[in-house]
C-alpha cells in the first residue's frame, strides 16, 4: 500500500481535495455499512468494518479518496431483532443519493458505493437512478457477491468467512477484533426460519420473496474457525477486483461527460 496517500477525506483539508480533483484525481469512495445482528458471536458492525477496510485497500491502487462510511441501511432479514437498526429502502437509496449528490457537485466525478451487506437493492438501485437522472455513471460494488465460488472453499476448508473477514478487517483499521467463537450451536442444530425450504425451491425457478429470520441464531451464524490470513486474502482479491475496473469506469464517465440528457429520444435517431 502507498502510504504517502492520503487516502481519508476527514483527513484533507479543503483546499487539498479541491487541488486534487483539480489534478484529476476525482475518485470517490463511500463505504456502506449496517449495523444490525451477527449472530451471538459477531458484533453489529461487522459488515461497516468489512466494507470500510476494502475501501481503503482500494484508494492507493487508484488514487481514490474515501469519505465517511455511512453505518445504518435496510437490514433486511434482521429487521426485527432488537439490537438492529434499519432503514427502509427508500430511506437508504435516498440518504446515501443526497452524499454522492454533494461528491459529485464538488467534482468527483468518478463515484464507487461499496457495500459488504446483502442483498444490496437499494443501492443497485441506486446506481440506476443516479445514472438516469444525472447522466453520471455510479459504480456499486455489493461485496457480499464473491465470486469464484470463494464462499464454497472457505467452508470446504472449514473457515468461517465472514468471522475472518472481519477479524482481519478490524486488526487493519486498528481495533480488537470482538468475537465470541463459542456462542452459536453447530449449523445442523440451527432451526432455519418458516418455510425455509419452500423458499429456496422458489429462488430455482427464477422468481423472488423476502426473508426474516425470527431469532439471533438465523443470521451470521458460527461457519469454522477464524483464519485471519484468509480473510485479509479474500478483501485484498475483492480491491484487486474493484482497481481493476478502473480504466473501464473512466472511460465510461468520460462517454458521458457533456452528454445533454433528453426527456424524449429524437424519432430519426440511427
Amino acid at each position: 500500500m502507498k502510504k504517502n496517500w492520503k487516502m481519508l477525506a476527514r483527513n484533507l483539508t479543503g483546499r487539498e481535495l479541491i487541488e486534487r480533483i483539480n489534478d484529476g484525481n476525482d475518485v470517490a469512495l463511500l463505504p456502506v455499512g449496517s449495523m444490525e445482528l451477527h449472530g451471538p458471536q459477531l458484533p453489529l458492525g461487522t459488515d461497516t468494518y468489512i466494507a470500510e477496510a476494502v475501501c481503503r485497500l482500494v484508494a492507493p491502487k487508484i488514487k481514490g479518496t474515501v469519505f465517511d462510511t455511512i453505518t445504518y441501511s435496510w437490514s433486511g432479514m434482521t429487521k426485527y431483532s432488537k439490537p438492529t437498526i434499519s432503514m427502509t429502502m427508500d430511506m437508504e437509496t435516498s440518504y446515501v443519493r443526497m452524499v454522492c449528490d454533494q461528491l459529485l457537485r464538488i467534482g468527483l466525478k468518478r463515484i464507487y458505493v461499496i457495500q459488504f451487506h446483502g442483498p444490496g437493492f437499494a443501492l443497485t438501485r441506486l446506481a440506476r437512478e443516479f445514472f438516469e437522472e444525472n447522466g453520471s455513471p455510479l459504480a456499486f460494488y455489493g461485496l457480499l457477491r464473491m465470486p469464484n465460488n470463494e464462499m464454497d472453499e472457505y467452508r470446504e476448508k472449514g473457515i468461517a468467512w465472514e468471522a475472518s473477514m472481519y477479524a482481519a478487517a478490524s486488526e487493519m483499521l486498528g481495533t480488537t477484533p470482538t468475537i465470541f467463537p463459542d456462542a452459536a450451536p453447530p449449523l445442523d442444530e440451527i432451526v432455519l426460519p418458516p418455510g425455509s425450504d419452500a423458499r429456496e425451491k422458489i429462488l430455482e425457478t427464477g422468481g423472488y420473496v423476502g426473508m426474516l429470520g425470527t431469532n439471533d441464531l438465523h443470521h451470521g451464524p458460527f461457519e469454522g474457525r477464524i483464519d485471519t490470513e484468509a480473510g485479509m486474502n479474500t478483501m485484498k482479491r475483492l480491491a484487486d477486483d474493484i482497481a481493476s475496473s478502473a480504466p473501464s469506469f473512466k472511460e465510461l464517465c468520460e462517454a458521458w461527460e457533456g452528454v445533454e440528457l433528453s426527456k424524449s429520444w429524437p424519432s430519426d435517431a440511427k
